[in-house]
This record gives C-alpha cells, structure tokens and sequence, in this order.
C-alpha cells in the first residue's frame, strides 16, 4: 500500500478514534472498549475527514495544505480533550473468551479476506456502480481547480449526481493526498476498510453489551455472508451505509444499557446517523426513523426524551446540514424523486405495483446466499440451538429499534412504489443493495436478543459417591 494512502487512512481513523473516547471516555480501559472506539472510529473518521474535504472545497477553494492542516488541528484538539477527560477508573470487562466462538470467527474472517482480495485483484476497480459512480465523482472531486464541481454536473444525470459524497469525498481525498486519481489502491482499501469495520463493530458491541462470545458469533455470522463481502469488494456506498445504520443502532442500544453519560453516546449515534444521510440518499429515511425511535424509546423509559433527541440530532446537524445543502442548492434532481407528485401519488393506489414489488422482496430475500448457504440459516441454527432470552425481546430498546429498522425497509418498499424509473429495473438493479445495508444492523439486533453460550452451557451435575455402609450395619455385619 501506498505509504501516503497509509498515512491518509491512520489520519482519519484516529481522528474518529480520538471523537469516540471524546463522547465516551469509558471505552479507552478494556479491549473491548479499544476495539469499538477504533471500529466506529474508523467509520467517523471518513465522514469527518469527507464532510471536512467538501466544505474546504466549497468555501476555500481546493487546497490540500489547508486540508491537511485542518485535519491535524482538529487531531491536536481532539487529544488534547481526550487527555483532559481521561479517567483512572476502569470499567467492567467482558466476559472470558471462548474458544469455539473464536475458532469459527478466525475461520470465517480467513474466509472474507481471501474472498475480498481474490475479488479485489479480479475486479480491482470495482462494480458498474463503483466506476461509474462513485470513483467518477471522486475523480473529479480530487482536482485541485474549478474541474471539481463537476462531480454533480447535470451532464452525469445517469450516474446520480444528486447522490450524497461522503464516499465519493473520503476517496478523493486520499487521491488528491496521493497525486493521482488512478491510483485503484485507494478504493480498493477505503473498501476494505468500511467492510471489516463493520464486522468488528458487531463484534465490539456485542462483546460490550454481553460477552465475547455474543460479539464472536456475530462477526461471524456477518463475515459469512456472501453478498456482503460481494458488495463490499465492489466499492459501492452501500456497505459504509450498512456500517453506520449498525454503529448509529449499536451506540443508542449502549446509551439504553447506562446511565452516566447516555447524552454523549447518543451525540456519537446521532454521528453516526448524519454521516449515514451524507452517504445514499436512504440514509435521510433512516436519521428521520432513528430519531422517532430514540425520542419514542425515552418516552417510554421516561427518562428525558427532549435531552435524547436533543444529543441525537446535535451530533447529526453538521453531516446532516451538509447533505441537505448538497441536495437543495448544489446537486441536479435527477433518479428516484425527479419525477412529478401527482404521477408519484398516482402509483399508489396500483395494486399491481404492490404485487411485483411484495414479490420481488420475496425472491430477492431468498437469493441472499448467492448461489451458496444462505446466512439466515446459520443464524438460526445458532438462535435454536442457544435459544432466545425471553425478557430481553421484549426489552424496549430492542423492540423500539427493530421496528426503526422494520420502518426503513417499508420505507424502501414505498420508495419503488413512487419510482419514475423502470420498475422491473430498478428492483433488479437496486433491490439486493438494500438488504446489504440493512444485514449488519439485523444481525446486530438478533444477537440482542438471542442467550449467549455462556447463559445456555449446562452445569455437569456432580456423580456422588456410594453412601458407605452405616455404623450400625457395619456392627451387624461385623457381628
């Protein structure tokens, strides 16, 4: 790897890593802690540095002096408040490690890599999506004179100019960092990144809010799926959307499990969700639904709804005013929502629209597997076998939060209801791109519910000893 695309990357990543033990101190005193602040990091760190890169960009001009000047003053700032707030007191740690659990994660992480880098070096510039798309306008992001607003030219009306840039503007800034826009090192790695984030951060989470082996089994099961790692090794935006529909769920579940601190996680998640707008338009639907759940889930917790949402929607005010900016005042209205609302509303109300579309969720949800074992199977080996915790699916962060997820995934049926595009195309085309994004976050939530192996493991009763004869038989014996 490129030595300035290395340093690219760790500068983004411990900006991200320095925000999260910022907004969660408690998470730099264990190894699980370590691991989720540099997963999520990882994630934040490349909106941080793209909504960075953009707004330089816009408002300064391009300048890679200023660029990288601003990302180290913003590193500088943000240990000097790390190591203002850091703590001597050390949090609880997670439970043992055991060894099945780590032998199956070992075997199926050997299993994504291989895949990834075989797919990697056969497709090394990714899928139909990534170069006509998102390498493109990255591309053209990288220059350093005017050139670079053509990233959301109307003349690009068929490759979604109105598409958000977090993706586009992460890549772009490695290029412009490198010198060369032909450099297939950086999406290939900003790629991998995103992908094996997202199975640490099941991992992470799961491990803080269980065990081990709970995380474990997740990463496993995530690693396992085929279509993810297709997805991923094709460089599509759809897997870093996937990854912070997971952190934003995993840090609000985080913020329900404590009760010092929760405003902070919930900042971080409300990153988490804004960065997810800054990435597909989808993710705009999904901040939307996030917040309802959160204020919903402490209203019921009656624990302060007004602070939650609050924290929720500052940590996702900048990504979120960039997007909206980018999409009112800079990008063309072209794709899903540039067609009239009277055509739009007219669909409704086809019956047969419902059909194909209710249809095509239902093969394309068969065909998750890709031509192999489909991952739900596993899942639910692993969920019989363990058996589910009947308080905790009933717990109402879980509850509330799986019907946020459930209401994103009925908002993307709606979505090709209203399509002006070719139905049948555009489910064909888009359709198994969704389930990706939503994977991780159902894996996550699953694990939430299902007992551990440590709650399902089974005491060896212990064999007594034969009673020895009493004293009184053995008198009579002995007389």
């Amino acid at each position: 790897m490129n030595l300035v695309l290395l340093a690219a990357l760790l500068l983004s990543i411990s900006i991200g890593y320095l925000t999260v033990l910022l907004l969660l101190p408690s998470a730099g005193h264990n190894r699980v802690g370590q691991l989720l602040a540099v997963c999520v990091g990882a994630g934040l760190g490349a909106g941080i540095s793209s909504c960075l890169y953009f707004l330089i960009w816009l408002t300064l001009g391009p300048s890679t002096k200023t660029f990288v000047a601003a990302e180290l003053i913003i590193l500088g700032l943000l240990g000097a408040g790390c190591w203002k707030r850091r703590s001597a007191s050390a949090e609880p740690r997670a439970g043992g490690v055991l060894w099945i659990p780590l032998i199956g994660f070992l075997v199926a992480l050997g299993f994504a890599v291989a895949v990834f880098v075989n797919s990697s070096q056969s497709n090394p510039y990714g899928g139909w999506d990534a170069w006509t798309l998102w390498n493109l306008r990255a591309g053209f992001l990288a220059q350093n004179d005017a050139s670079w607003r053509n990233a959301f030219s109307s003349l690009l009306n068929r490759t979604h100019p109105d598409y958000p840039l977090l993706l586009s503007g992460f890549i772009a800034s490695c290029w412009n960092l490198m010198g060369s826009t032909n450099a297939i090192s950086a999406p290939i790695a900003v790629a991998a990144l995103f992908t094996f984030a997202t199975a640490g951060l099941l991992v992470a989470a799961r491990a803080l809010l269980r065990s081990w082996s709970a995380g474990l089994l997740a990463g496993m099961i995530l690693l396992a799926s085929p279509r993810f790692l297709m997805e991923g090794a094709n460089q599509y935006a759809d897997v870093p959307l996937g990854f912070y529909y997971a952190a934003a769920l995993a840090l609000a579940l985080l913020a329900a499990s404590t009760d010092r601190g929760a405003e902070k996680v919930l900042a971080l998640a409300g990153l988490a969700a804004g960065f997810a707008a800054w990435t597909k338009n989808e993710g705009l639907l999904f901040l939307l639904l996030s917040c309802i759940g959160i204020a919903v889930l402490y209203v019921v917790r009656k624990a302060g709804a007004k602070t939650a949402l609050l924290s929720v929607v500052a940590g996702a005010a900048v990504p979120v005013l960039i997007a909206l900016y980018f999409k009112f005042f800079l990008a063309p209205a072209t794709g899903t929502f540039s067609g009239s609302l009277p055509s739009a509303s007219g669909k409704l109300f086809q019956a047969s629209r419902y059909l194909q579309i209710a249809k095509a969720f239902w093969h394309e949800g068969l065909g998750f597997g890709v031509s192999t074992i489909h991952p739900v199977i596993p899942l639910a080996i692993i969920g019989i076998c363990l058996g589910i915790h009947p308080a905790r699916r009933r717990q109402p962060a879980i509850v509330i939060l799986g019907a946020v997820l459930l209401a994103v995934l009925a908002g993307y049926f709606f979505t090709f209801m209203i399509t002006p595009l070719d139905l049948a195309w555009h489910l064909n085309t888009a359709l198994g791109r969704l389930y990706v994004q939503l994977w991780p976050s159902f894996v996550l939530l699953t694990f939430a519910v299902i007992r551990t192996p440590e709650e399902t493991a089974i005491a060896r009763p212990q064999v007594q000893k034969p009673q020895s004869v009493t004293s009184k038989k053995r008198k009579k014996v002995r007389v």
